[in-house]
């Protein structure tokens, strides 16, 4: 008897959303990690650590969730400047459209700068204590 196979064998493979960063530049991080392996990456911590899989991070579930929150923190300040430097990025005449896209661009780069200063200022801290 041959069994029937599920009817979503051979149906096209829907996209769903963009996957994380981390899966997305997989190789690229396997080459070159901002991160070193079996350090915490929670500037606030740093401890050394035994990671339990090849692509743990943090070296315990609070290190991890503090980095969720910053995630999250910095991401919600530049994600409309990011949306709005995408949309108006290939702009040809609207130049108050080109305006936008430059602040919006130049206001990604700031909170860039200004989540790694954050991110060296913990790390600092962590250093004198």
């Amino acid at each position: 008897m041959t069994l029937l196979l599920p009817t979503t064998a051979n149906a096209v493979a829907r996209l769903g959303e963009p996957e994380d960063f981390r899966s997305f530049a997989h190789q690229e991080l396997a080459a070159s990690s901002p991160w070193q392996g079996g350090i915490c990456f929670n500037p606030s911590c740093g401890a050394a650590f035994r990671p339990r899989r090849s692509w743990q991070i943090y070296c315990c579930t609070a290190c991890e969730r503090t980095g969720t929150a910053e995630l999250r923190k910095w991401g919600h300040r530049m994600a409309l400047s990011a949306l709005i430097w995408r949309m108006g990025k290939y702009e040809q005449h609207d130049a108050g459209i080109r305006d936008l896209t430059r602040a919006a661009r130049r206001h990604v780069t700031h909170v860039q700068s200004a989540w790694l200063a954050d991110r060296q200022a913990r790390a600092a801290e962590r250093g004198k204590s």
